[in-house]
Parts: C-alpha cells; structure tokens; sequence
C-alpha cells in the first residue's frame, strides 16, 4: 500500500505542472484593432499573436472578451488570470507580472481637415473641444496637464463621428486604432488630418496575476521573442494595418 501511494504521488506531481498551464483564464476586451469579436469569435492584432504564443507554448486557446473593468480587477486580485492589451504604466507596474511588449503605439491629436486649427504645442489645445476616450491613458495624461475641455466617449469610433460631424475640434487617438479604422473603411482618412504633437508613448502587454510563477511569465516571453524574430509578428500587424493617415 505505501509502494501504492507513492507512485500515485509521483503521478500528481508530474501532472500538477500540465495541470496549472491549463487553468488560466485568458481575457481581453473589445478594443479594435488589438482585441475585439467578430462573428461572435476573438480577433485582432494582439489577439491572433496570443494565439501564435499559446500554440507555442502548448496551451489551449481559452482567450475571451471581458468588460474592461471586470477583467482587470479579476487580474489584479484573482489568481490564474491573464489579462491583454494593457499600457504598462509606473502605477500598475507592482500590481501584474508582465509579458511584452506586443506593441508600442504613440498618441497623437487628430483633426477634420476642414477646420482650420493650428497647434505649436499642447497648450495651444487649451481651448478646443477635445474627445478621448474613458479610461485610456491619455485621459489620464491631459487631466494631469490641467486640460478641463475634455469630453469622453465610451469606443473611440464615436469620436471620430463627431469629429467627421464637426462636433469637436479634436479626437486623442493611437496611431494604429487611426489605420485600422481607416483600412476597414469606418472612417474616411481623407476628413482626418493628425496634428504633429506626439502626447504619449503607450508600451503594451499582456498582464498576469501576481501568483503565476516567474518560468512561466518566461515561457510566454521566450516564445513572443520567437514570434518577433520569425516574422510571423509583422505578419500579423500587415494583415490589419493600412497606410494610415500623414
């Protein structure tokens, strides 16, 4: 009987490791073009290389859309959950462990080509109407530059339909969330002009509760590094980009 339950012990322990790689509760969130649904599934830029790394380091695709609220707050006080795009930041720094990064997007002011709005610097903004979008990173920034005319929307897509529709004077935007909307034509790049005063430099990552251990936020970071130097990465950013706007 001991000979018995000693083997069944060395069973569960060189089961337990598969067992942890096949708990994780992998989310995202409807944010295009990084994540979103489309036909009721998954996609997008960082979503497809989630996937190139989870097939790398054998692990089911488990990824779902979560509402951005509920999914950080389980990632940062659960246990087992995996949370992506997020901006690594000097104040969510201590709260994840971190796997990245998988982009790097720069902010930028965005106006209709028809008005006729000259900016220097960010102070020239100061008497504008500006759009941004709640709970991105440059809402955060303005308000701590003292920008008090600044309006929020739920999707940045809402703010280029009023910027289009002449309600707002400028949209805060990623240069890549501009391409992509542009590309799959839902906005019209030729009524946007980006003005030349870069705001912010967002690295994004995938995050990890605290409890997940350090070989394997190595394993997913060894096997995004892979992906980098294959190729399949710039891949996967071709598919959905276009040229953008100038």
């Amino acid at each position: 009987m001991h000979y018995l339950v000693k083997i069944i012990s060395l069973l569960l322990i060189n089961l337990f490791p598969v067992a942890l790689a096949t708990d994780y509760n992998i989310m995202s969130e409807e944010l295009p073009p990084w994540n979103y649904t489309e036909n009721g599934s998954p996609t997008g830029v960082t979503v497809e290389i989630v996937r190139e790394i989870l097939k790398k380091i054998n692990h089911p695709d488990t990824i779902a859309i979560y509402p951005w609220a509920r999914a950080y707050q389980m990632t940062r006080y659960g246990r087992n959950n995996i949370l992506f795009t997020m901006a690594r930041t000097p104040e969510r720094e201590p709260l994840f462990n971190w796997v990245g990064p998988i982009a790097t997007e720069k902010t930028y002011f965005y106006k209709n080509k028809d008005t006729k709005l000259h900016l220097e610097n960010l102070s020239d903004a100061d008497d504008t109407n500006i759009l941004v979008t709640r709970g991105f990173p440059e809402q955060k920034f303005l308000l701590s530059k003292g920008f008090n005319n600044l309006f929020i929307t739920l999707k940045t897509i809402n703010s280029f339909q009023m910027l289009a529709q002449h309600r707002a004077e400028l949209v805060v935007s990623g240069e890549f969330t501009v391409k992509y909307f542009i590309n799959r034509s839902l906005i019209d790049g030729a009524l946007i002009e980006r003005m030349n005063i870069e705001l912010l430099k967002s690295d994004l990552y995938i995050a990890f509760s605290k409890n997940i251990p350090p070989n394997e936020i190595i394993k997913w970071q060894n096997a995004l590094n892979q992906l980098k130097t294959s190729g399949k990465y710039d891949e996967i950013f071709k598919k959905y980009m276009g040229e953008g706007v100038n």
